[in-house]
């Protein structure tokens, strides 16, 4: 064995040591990013390419680049171990690896002695011995960076690793990308070959750069500099000062230095990019003036284990998630659930307690960072959007919200803080009153014909159960359609005509009521709810209701926006009628599309829950026309007609699939009336 290759075993077992310092005092990775990584590398490991453990309630398309999880998730199905065990024990052999390509390369393109002492100096910089302990793409990209570099003279191969590099990282793609333009500038020579590189990575990556454009996320780069007290915590002086003294006009080492200076002034993540200069230029130095001098060897070995005691006392002061005990507790003391978090805890959370944060690791959503604060500052309704169990406030949440401007429950206190919410009670009761295109105005029956299938379609789909007001003229003109409605859904009377029932006399009142039910008796089982056509209740007919066998009324007002038992004397009065009245939702408007138009469905829904925010059990109403999910035109009605077609059919589409990933339960009239006669 030569002394070349001794001396770069001795390395790459002096950097595992080092890496490995950790793993004997901790049985958790060091990393909190490293705990996304193992979580979505197990996922893919069972097939699962969905991210639904993060951005809660409902998950996201995996957006990260996916080349470093396929290749952990082959290793845990290979060795069969889990994620955390390659958390821990993954980080030093990339870190190796890594120190071995780099090796390669700076032999290829100096001298394998300058090779050596770069590689060597790495060890002495924090900020690359940050890399033997996270489980992060970060090393894997580094790796295939360096290999492309290394074969640039034939751009074909150096263009799949390019590929490679831009499907693991992407701060590392713009590192790549930048040196090879930096160094194609400054070298002539290497214009054609980086040009091609740049190509083909470009081309062999673009399906997956198409997908992730097509599933583009909303997110805020985060960005900042933590000053040079920082910047010498993970280069040192030492180090620096070296590299200072070793600058020279070696194209390749300042096309590196060049990136690495701008994307660690950027991003303090990015300090990893900035070691390879310094080494490189540290080397160029100690080569020049130590190693043809007298006793330079031993010089400089001293000279080395001076600069190394600073990377080992930072090591030895690494320590991984502080507050880890808080995340097993809940995980331990609770169900699946919802969980509000600063983004830092988030990938923690996720896969040490199983529970899915709102917030998540690779591109956090930049809407949900600011509902992050406003809830923490006290916006309650964000708790019924998310669909929030649980509340953390640790040592990050505390710096970036300060505190917890919530009234919920303090349930867990260790180094972090668990507040719990109450588990919420929703019934909501999607109602359709099935009638002619906008009566009295028009009479054709559009709705029936083609909206009414959309809302079927779509109830069907989410398998949720509806109440179908029908007038009586209406259930006679399309009999099959509504006997075909009864099989899954509750029927209610519309009563006979559309017409405002306030003004019959209570005779007339009485026979649409007992005309109207006997026609829907024939296609329906019992009818035992009520909505007066143009909500045109009054006492009378309450008390006409309620001697024909009638359970409930459902007719809006402005008084009420919560069921009730009104009085037989005045039905906008509570009383002690068996009838019950289930108005409308207010949102503060009356919950129908041409009332709410043109807002978010989800923001009325959100907007009635805190209406309503008084009582435990909340109820909301929803109204809907056939004719409101058609393109209908009324001279003079526009007001009606501007929410019908593509925005009611939108937004209720959006508000179902809201619901189907939120704690609500979907009930008729008639289950409600016994949900209500329970409590």
């Amino acid at each position: 064995m030569t002394l070349v290759k001794t001396a770069l075993i001795l390395i790459l077992v002096c950097g595992f040591l080092l890496c490995c310092i950790p793993l004997t005092f901790y049985e958790i990775p060091v990393s909190w990013e490293g705990f996304y990584h193992a979580r979505i590398a197990e996922n893919f490991a069972t097939g699962q390419y969905y991210d639904s453990g993060s951005f809660g309630p409902e998950g996201r398309p995996q957006v990260y680049p996916p080349v470093f999880h396929i290749v952990s998730a082959l290793l845990i199905r290979v060795l069969s171990v889990d994620g955390l065990f390659l958390a821990r024990w993954g980080p030093p052999f990339l870190f190796c690896a890594l120190i071995m390509v780099w090796y390669f390369l700076i032999s290829q393109l100096y001298q394998k002695s300058t090779a050596l002492l770069s590689s060597l100096f790495l060890l002495a910089i924090p900020a690359f011995t940050d890399l033997g302990f996270l489980f992060s793409p970060q090393s894997f990209a580094l790796i295939f960076i360096f290999l492309a570099f290394y074969f640039l003279d034939r751009p074909v191969i150096s263009g799949i690793f390019g590929g490679i590099v831009v499907m693991t990282q992407f701060s590392a793609v713009f590192y790549f990308f930048l040196v090879l333009t930096i160094w194609s500038l400054l070298d002539p020579t290497k214009r054609k070959s980086a040009a091609k590189t740049i190509a083909l990575s470009l081309a062999i990556a673009s399906p997956y750069l198409s997908y992730f454009v097509y599933h583009f996320p909303s997110f805020g780069i985060v960005l900042g500099n933590l000053g040079f007290k920082y910047f010498f915590l993970k280069t040192t002086f030492g180090v620096t000062a070296l590299a200072l003294l070793g600058l020279k006009k070696e194209w390749f080492a300042v096309s590196l230095g060049i990136p690495g200076l701008v994307l660690s002034s950027l991003q303090p993540t990015n300090f990893c990019y900035l070691t390879f200069p310094l080494a490189l230029f540290s080397a160029f130095f100690v080569h020049d003036f130590f190693i043809h001098k007298k006793y330079g060897v031993i010089a400089f070995i001293f000279l080395f284990w001076l600069l190394l005691i600073p990377s080992q006392e930072y090591i030895s002061k690494l320590q991984p998630v502080s507050e880890y005990e808080s995340f097993v507790w809940l995980k331990e003391n609770s169900v699946d659930s919802i969980v509000a978090s600063g983004w830092y805890q988030a990938p923690v959370i996720a896969f040490v307690s199983e529970r899915t944060p709102v917030l998540g690791f690779g591109f956090p959503d930049e809407t949900r960072v600011e509902d992050m604060s406003l809830l923490y500052n006290g916006d309650t309704k964000l708790l019924d959007y998310y669909d929030i169990s649980y509340v953390y406030f640790g040592s990050y949440e505390e710096y970036d919200y300060h505190s917890v401007n919530l009234k919920l429950d303090r349930v867990y206190s260790g180094k972090g803080a668990f507040y719990k919410r109450e588990p919420p009670l929703i019934y909501i009761v999607i109602t359709i009153d099935v009638e002619p295109d906008l009566p009295p105005v028009l009479t054709s029956y559009h709705g029936i014909q083609e909206g009414l299938p959309f809302i079927t379609q779509l109830l069907d789909t989410y398998n949720i159960p509806a109440t179908f007001f029908v007038l009586g003229e209406t259930a006679e003109a399309y009999p099959d359609e509504i006997a075909e409605l009864a099989q899954t859904h509750e029927i209610g009377c519309h009563s006979l005509y559309h017409e405002d029932l306030r003004t019959l006399s209570f005779e007339e009142k009485e026979q649409r009521v007992k005309e109207a039910t006997t026609i829907l008796q024939g296609l329906a089982s019992d009818i035992v709810s009520f909505r007066a056509p143009g909500h045109s209740c009054d006492s009378e007919l309450i008390n006409i209701l309620s001697i024909n066998g009638y359970c409930i009324e459902a007719s809006a007002c402005s008084q009420f926006f919560y069921p009730y038992h009104p009085s037989d004397d005045d039905w906008l009065a509570q009383g002690d009628s068996s009838l019950l009245r289930v108005p409308i939702s207010h949102t503060p408007s009356y919950f129908y599309a041409p009332l709410v138009y043109p807002r978010s469905w989800v923001d009325c829904y959100l907007d009635a829950l805190k209406i309503q925010s008084n009582q435990r059990m909340k109820i909301v109403v929803i109204g809907l026309h056939p004719w409101e999910f058609v393109p209908l035109h009324a001279p003079g009605y526009d007001t009606y007609t501007q929410a019908c077609g593509e925005y009611t059919k939108t937004e209720f589409e959006k508000l179902l699939n809201f619901f189907h990933t939120r704690r609500v339960t979907f009930v008729t009239m008639k289950q409600l009336y016994k949900i209500w006669e329970i409590i």
